[in-house]
């Protein structure tokens, strides 16, 4: 089963709206103001306003060039307007009575009335509109009747012998002189699809375009290929999903290894910073705009900066590939970890040398690692509680270890490794934790611990032991505070570049 990240891209209003909702966003914070379509709403609400009466027109537009996201939206882009949605359910001979219902004595703000999901109006609806509108005139002469309603309408025939009924009806009592009726919804121009697609993605998936393997190069030639901004949304859903099964079809012949950088430290404020600047969202993804502000200095001769380079405009995607994230670790957790499955030349150096093994799983349970952990095992977990405070004894503790790292840091990654298959042990039984580096399936990479998701698709943490630039003293001298972001960076693209290599994308 392809495990991949998948592109979310509604195509029609109601599907973004659903998924917006259920992510708890406001789809209309992401929908972008059409100016033609907006400049005519404008107008037809100051002609509501000064003439006093009501005002009808017909939205005529391709399927899928936004009418219906643009109406649900105008709230967003007009102060001062109450949107109403006459239901397809109802006989459209009811639109006059449901016009005096929305009426509310001394109201200041606007009414717009939809004539929703009518887009393609049935022939009872056709039939319906002249005796629909004659009723809608007396409504418009009423006070409580002025409003301005909007029905949007795909089929250009339907639209205009609509819009002629109503002219003849009402004339210039029921719509305006010069549209008689009608007006051309032509969505927005081409050169903002893009941006409104990677807008959206970025609202519901936390990653742009570029991630899903569509860069603007890749989507200037999509562009060309519609008409409609749906169109263009479908041939991206498309693109992505042909990217998403080659790079799958690749991992297939190796395996999924997703690359969990771990960052234990001294200091957890400071472990929490440079965490922080690095990743986007609650996932502990690496912030995919800064890696590529980075790629692209000028300025930055490094080797791996070169090969990421060559690798620019699939470089995104590649990340997202093999999941690189970046994991604070802060010092409780590690030295828990220790005390309780270091080995003995190890725990030697703390003044505390054991603890509780309740104790200790419950420091790593608490862990933003840990429970993304359970999260990608499928079991439910707490949410995360907090960072943790700094405190010098703690730091100091953790620094003696961390001293020892420079010679290898087998045994600390071991311990953590052991710590972690322990809690799994009662929170996911059966789940394989390899606390030493060894191959994975069908390639040459040997992550210092590896989790198995399932036969092809591992977790692999890559723990790397820093501190700040503090010493204990008297008794260990400080040194480069290797917690920078800046040290980060380079380690976290270095061991990506390393990853990628290894599977052969």
């Amino acid at each position: 089963m392809n495990t991949l990240p998948k592109l979310e891209l509604p195509k029609r209003w109601e599907f973004l709206e659903q998924r917006a909702t259920a992510a708890g966003l406001d789809p209309s914070q992401f929908v972008e103001r059409v100016p033609h379509a907006a400049d005519r709403i404008d107008y037809l609400l100051q002609r509501v306003r000064t003439g006093g009466g009501g005002m009808f027109e017909v939205l005529f537009g391709l399927s899928g060039s936004g009418k219906t996201t643009f109406l649900k939206t105008l709230p967003k882009h007009f102060q001062n307007v109450r949107l109403f949605s006459f239901p397809k359910d109802e006989a459209l001979a009811q639109l006059p009575e449901f016009i005096l219902d929305s009426y509310i004595p001394n109201e200041t703000e606007a009414r717009i009335i939809l004539v929703e999901r009518r887009d393609n109006p049935l022939p009872k609806d056709l039939e319906a509109v002249a005796d629909t509108f004659a009723e809608l005139l007396e409504t418009f002469r009423d006070p409580r009747g002025a409003v301005l309603v909007l029905w949007p309408i795909t089929r250009e025939q339907s639209a205009r012998k609509i819009a002629a009924e109503a002219w003849d009806t009402g004339r210039d009592s029921m719509v305006d002189t010069k549209s008689r009726g009608f007006y051309q919804f032509l969505g927005l121009s081409k050169d903002r699809f893009y941006s409104i697609a990677d807008t959206t993605t970025r609202n519901l998936t936390g990653d742009g375009l570029e991630a899903f393997g569509i860069t603007e190069e890749v989507a200037a030639g999509l562009v060309r290929g519609g008409q409609t901004i749906a169109d263009f949304f479908s041939a991206v859903d498309l693109h992505a999903e042909e990217q998403r099964d080659k790079t799958w079809s690749v991992l297939k012949a190796h395996v999924r290894a997703r690359l969990w950088v771990v960052l234990p430290g001294d200091w957890p404020s400071a472990i929490r910073s440079t965490v922080s600047s690095l990743t986007q969202g609650s996932r502990n993804r690496i912030d995919l705009d800064l890696v590529a502000e980075f790629i692209d200095q000028p300025d930055n001769k490094a080797i791996y900066v070169a090969d990421w380079r060559a690798r620019r405009a699939a470089m995104a995607h590649l990340l997202r590939a093999i999941d690189l994230r970046l994991f604070p670790l802060p010092p409780n957790v590690s030295l828990a970890a220790i005390r309780a499955f270091g080995d003995e030349k190890t725990r030697s150096l703390l003044k505390q040398s054991t603890v509780k093994l309740d104790d200790a799983k419950a420091a790593m349970r608490a862990s933003r690692l840990y429970k993304a952990i359970l999260t990608e095992l499928g079991v439910d977990t707490t949410p995360y509680a907090g960072a943790n405070r700094d405190t010098e004894e703690t730091a100091n503790e953790y620094r003696r270890v961390q001293a020892t790292a420079g010679k290898g840091d087998k045994q600390l990654n071991k311990a953590v490794a052991l710590l972690v298959e322990a809690c799994l042990e009662e929170d996911a039984p059966g789940v394989q934790v390899t606390p030493e580096k060894q191959s994975l399936p069908n390639c040459e990479l040997k992550p210092d611990v590896s989790i198995k998701l399932s036969e092809d698709d591992f977790i692999c943490l890559e723990p790397t032991w820093r501190s700040t630039d503090k010493g204990i003293p008297g008794e260990l001298e400080g040194g480069q505070n290797t917690l920078a972001e800046a040290h980060m960076k380079k380690y976290i693209l270095d061991k990506a570049t390393q990853y990628v290599k290894g599977l052969d994308l």
